[in-house]
């Protein structure tokens, strides 16, 4: 048996989860699942991988029994079998991803909770070990590298908006081209990466990201031939980029 504490088991039970649900589910599963739903037999295989994962986790790691591991395992394979049949019957997308997820993580800690009386206490002392300041500063830049940095482009960006919806730049046609909302989220992932090179000290690695959007765009901007339009995108991605560096910058002289 395996010597590891409460927390060493959390983790251990979270890692099988990200196996069994990534690694040990083939796409031919999935896409059988999506069609056939609860007729498919990988929906219970699946379930069943997940059971065994429990099982195999609870006997080396834990002092619990054979039989109290055998049977953790079949409620959380009964547990996991009915959250992702839900799942397939309200439809795919992000959110019910997401939704998914959680309560297959949900479902895994209260099995972790009902194993450890003191459960607890030990994550009041990892909570503990959290600098909250620090959290909930670094937390405020990413949030403000999302919508609230594309609200401030967009608003800087403006007049001359008007300007190329005036002098047709921005046609129908370039903005049927594009896919819908693709720019707003290549924003937000750029501003992110270039935050968390700046707080991490990989400066090369900015300049990789600006390097990277130069060549993709490059083509594009070419092909418009257009000076306004030219200018309008250097105009967004040079503002964008400077303020995911400037609060980069500040974030980071005000962390020790």
């Amino acid at each position: 048996m395996l010597q590891v504490d409460g927390l060493s088991v959390l983790l251990m039970l979270l890692l099988g989860h990200v196996l069994g649900d990534f690694f040990l589910q083939p796409d031919s599963w999935v896409k059988d699942k999506n069609v056939r739903q609860g007729r498919s037999r990988f929906l219970y295989c699946h379930a069943l991988v997940h059971g065994v994962i429990v099982l195999l986790i609870l006997a080396c790691a834990t002092t619990t029994s054979l039989s109290a591991s055998l049977f953790i395992g079949i409620i959380i394979a009964l547990a996991h079998g009915v959250i992702d049949y839900a799942k397939i019957k309200i439809g795919r997308g992000f959110r019910w991803f997401l939704l998914d997820q959680f309560l297959h993580i949900v479902t895994l800690v209260f099995v972790w909770l009902y194993l450890y009386a003191n459960a607890f206490s030990q994550l009041s002392l990892l909570a503990d070990k959290v600098d909250y300041n620090h959290f909930f500063l670094i937390t405020l830049a990413y949030v403000m590298m999302l919508k609230p940095a594309s609200i401030v482009v967009g608003e800087i960006l403006s007049k001359w908006s008007a300007d190329l919806n005036t002098t047709g730049a921005i046609t129908h046609d370039k903005k049927a081209e594009s896919l819908t909302n693709a720019g707003q989220y290549l924003g937000y992932i750029e501003r992110v990466l270039v935050l968390t090179f700046v707080l991490n000290g990989q400066y090369t690695a900015v300049g990789f990201v600006l390097a990277a959007k130069s060549i993709f765009r490059m083509g594009d901007l070419r092909e418009a031939h257009d000076r306004k339009f030219t200018e309008y995108v250097m105009l967004g991605s040079l503002f964008s980029m400077s303020i995911a560096l400037f609060t980069g910058f500040v974030i980071a002289k005000l962390l020790p």
